[in-house]
């Protein structure tokens, strides 16, 4: 291969600064600029999938391969190949046999029988080896052979799930079995059409997508440019005429075809022009090509993937043979009366006038080669070339007419160390080109790109000034359109970076979805209000990603509906501790602020960790830490700790097990205990927050550590427009406030002043930012002092 180029990056609106991963890709390693050698890759969410990989027919050895090199297969997903022809699929043995491609590969099932003999017969005629290269093959039958069966057959409307990417194929026309396909990654919609045609001719079906299905991304060949095709039914008397032309002044007609595609129709339109004009049923119709002989047969079998007009005339000659008793097998329409097939050009009689469909349609060697080199010379004679001549082949070049045509068939053997001597052949047949290459025209292809919705064009498979004209005319339309196309045309190894930012949508599965979702009737009065509101539109539960699906349930219906099991560890610590129940109480106040207490049977225990004094207490004591964590103490010592497992609650187990650690060893747990009396020995914890009033001495101490003692009074009036009262003293505001209004504190930073409501912790105040910061740190503040469970 050439030299490995820099990949150029077409900015789509991208932007340094967004996400790689909300952007798509596109790199074209083949087909940008050019008919030939497609092959083409999308990357977006961590998802790789390649298009084709097909090999140039007018290129020999590795020069006819994509630029592989410039991407590294290893990272793809997928590889869709669209349909048979050498320039969309042979490349396919290469990559599966000789890189470090891992991904899967799908096909449809008439794409995948027809290729398993197009590449043999394409090796035979060494159309995939470099003179250049001494003959060495780039594959070999064997490698075609042992990756065979990694292919992956798909049906047509069939959808298709390969890591998270969903990939639906729809028929394309073209040739039997080509497909176009839908790739769905993430919500994000590309369309790749492959070669595709809109018009129906004598047995395939247009190409056609669900109605109303809307792209954002088309990714679309642009073969004939803004090119206008001639009818259909003015190409197929050009052509008869043609035939019969050279015909009637005693020649050979030679029709360059590839083996499956634009043939068959060719066969159906002389098979029904003989059978009605007999005049020209003496002159015989040659179809020089083992492979379409072999695969005539997958034409026989896919009878139902073609248009109704085949399907009909099956089952009218179905009808017929059952009515005369005749087998099934041979009026299949697929059975010529006047076409014969040849086995080879060297049992070939040329004594006289004939048709001539040879392979392959460029001509660059093989049967139409031989034919061409020996059919020029006479004037009676003519080409017909009823297919697209990619650049560069022998089939463009005849569309010049010139003079003489290289020779390159049966030419004598050279002796090492010598050159070969050119030599050329005088061309003096006609030469006629009537297209039937069932590829969109302008016109098709823009009512197409408007059909599907798409706003981003991709433009592939066409030269330059093809691809620059369509460009123009689609880029023309958008003065008439509320969103305009973006058009791109990328060459070879170039990159298009287009940023897609998609919403996260979650389904709400399961008890969740009972919820009656939060309606707002009205505007909220105030921040409370608000706040109130904004709380009650929180749902809480588990949300399961599956691919780029989200789901949000509750924790009991992981099971049922994401297919997952919960399991709960629970965990029991014993331990002996020689603290007693009160001194234990004590300890784990201190740390977690406060204690539910769950009260069980009494009976005489120990009270101070000393010894039996003889109080009545309870035989066990049974403590819950933060609701998470169970304390039970017995009588002798025995600690036992219960907890289901999870970060938080093992954390809060271990905090409990540092407690009773340190109160059996620690300087505080001897100093509590340290000399027996008779009083009981349940005195308040300094560090326990159970009181409103010291819970409220907290919170004012840290304010006025804020905001300065001076700033700060108490006022003892209702809320949102009352006179304001200042209280006497700190005491009355620390007091019962039960049979008050609401008490409060006002904050004056000058010039404004800020009130703070201590019950619902609401702040009043004209400015905005100030409002802000006192609300924080009053939050902050009643944090901090607030208990831990």
């Amino acid at each position: 291969m050439s030299t490995k180029r820099k990949a150029d990056d077409l900015d789509g609106t991208a932007t340094e600064s967004a996400n790689a991963s909300d952007t798509l890709q596109f790199t074209c390693l083949g087909g940008g600029n050019e008919v030939g050698r497609s092959c083409h890759i999308i990357e977006y969410k961590g998802k790789t999938v390649m298009l084709d990989a097909g090999m140039h027919p007018g290129y020999d050895g590795s020069r006819s391969l994509p630029w592989f090199d410039s991407f590294d297969l290893g990272k793809v997903d997928l590889l869709l190949i669209s349909h048979f022809h050498v320039d969309h699929a042979a490349a396919l043995p290469y990559v599966l046999a000789k890189t470090n491609f891992q991904g899967r590969v799908l096909m449809t099932y008439a794409t995948k029988a027809i290729y398993r003999w197009l590449i043999p017969d394409g090796l035979r005629v060494n159309n995939l080896t470099s003179s250049a290269e001494q003959k060495i093959a780039l594959y070999t039958e064997a490698d075609h052979l042992a990756t065979f069966p990694k292919i992956e057959p798909i049906d047509f409307y069939t959808t298709h799930t390969i890591s998270s990417i969903r990939v639906t194929p729809y028929p394309a026309g073209h040739v039997l079995g080509a497909a176009m396909y839908l790739i769905d990654i993430a919500g994000l919609k590309i369309l790749f059409t492959g070669d595709y045609s809109r018009e129906e001719d004598r047995h395939l079906v247009k190409a056609t997508i669900p109605e109303g299905l809307k792209v954002d991304v088309l990714i679309c060949e642009s073969t004939f440019g803004t090119a206008l095709h001639i009818p259909r039914a003015e190409r197929e008397l050009a052509f008869l005429k043609g035939v019969t032309g050279i015909l009637d002044r005693n020649g050979r007609a030679l029709l360059p075809v590839f083996a499956l595609g634009t043939v068959q129709e060719l066969l159906l339109i002389l098979e029904e022009y003989w059978s009605k004009h007999p005049q020209y049923q003496k002159v015989p119709i040659y179809y020089a090509s083992q492979l379409a002989r072999r695969c005539m047969v997958v034409y026989k079998t896919y009878i139902s993937a073609m248009n109704e007009n085949i399907k009909r005339l099956f089952a009218e000659r179905m009808a017929d043979a059952e009515r005369s008793g005749k087998d099934p097998e041979s009026v299949n329409p697929w059975n010529f009366q006047f076409v014969r097939a040849l086995k080879s050009i060297d049992r070939f009689e040329d004594t006289g006038p004939c048709v001539m469909l040879a392979t392959p349609g460029m001509m660059q060697n093989g049967a139409s080669r031989q034919l061409l080199e020996r059919w020029a010379p006479d004037p009676k004679n003519g080409v017909i070339i009823t297919g697209y001549s990619v650049e560069g082949t022998m089939a463009q070049t005849l569309l010049n007419e010139p003079q003489s045509v290289k020779a390159i068939m049966n030419q004598p053997e050279v002796q090492v160390g010598r050159v070969a001597e050119e030599r050329h052949i005088a061309r003096r047949c006609t030469i006629q080109e009537t297209s039937f290459a069932a590829h969109v025209d302008g016109p098709q292809n823009r009512e197409f790109v408007e059909e599907t919705g798409a706003e981003i064009i991709i433009l592939v498979h066409g030269a330059k000034h093809a691809m620059t004209r369509f460009k123009s005319k689609l880029l023309s339309l958008n003065s008439t359109r509320a969103k305009p196309f973006k058009v791109f045309t990328p060459a070879n190894s170039e990159v298009v970076k287009i940023p897609f930012k998609r919403d996260k949508f979650a389904k709400v599965v399961g008890r969740l979805a009972k919820l009656p979702p939060p309606t707002l009737l009205s505007a909220p009065q105030s921040d409370a209000a608000a706040q109130a509101v904004e709380d009650d539109r929180i749902v809480s539960g588990v949300l399961v990603q599956n691919g780029f699906n989200l789901t949000l349930m509750a924790p009991e219906d992981l099971k049922e509906y994401a297919g997952l099991t919960t399991t709960s560890i629970a965990f029991k610590k014993r331990l002996f501790c020689s603290a007693g129940v009160d001194l234990i109480k004590w300890g784990l106040e201190g740390m977690f602020g406060g204690l539910k207490e769950i009260p069980t049977s009494s009976s005489n225990g120990n009270v101070n960790g000393n010894g039996t004094n003889g109080h009545t207490t309870q035989s066990s004591t049974t403590f819950l830490v933060m609701d998470s964590v169970t304390v039970n103490v017995e009588t002798g010592g025995q600690v036992t700790l219960e907890w289901e497992g999870n970060m938080l609650n093992d954390s809060i187990a271990d905090s409990v097990l540092s407690v009773l650690l340190q109160m059996e060893t620690g300087m505080v747990g001897v100093k509590r205990s340290a000399s027996p009396h008779a009083h009981h020995h349940d005195e308040h914890n300094p560090h326990t927050t159970r009181d409103p009033a010291d819970k409220l001495a907290r919170l004012l101490l840290l304010l006025e550590n804020q905001f300065g003692d001076s700033a700060i009074t108490p006022i003892i009036a209702t809320p949102a427009g009352d006179d304001s009262a200042s209280a006497s003293t700190w005491a009355s505001l620390t007091s019962s406030t039960a049979d008050k209004d609401e008490p409060g504190l006002e904050i004056r930073i000058a010039p404004f002043v800020a009130r703070v409501w201590l019950r619902e912790l609401r702040v009043e105040c004209s400015n905005g930012a100030l409002r802000a910061r006192v609300q924080a740190v009053v939050e902050r503040a009643c944090e901090t002092v607030a208990s831990m469970g």
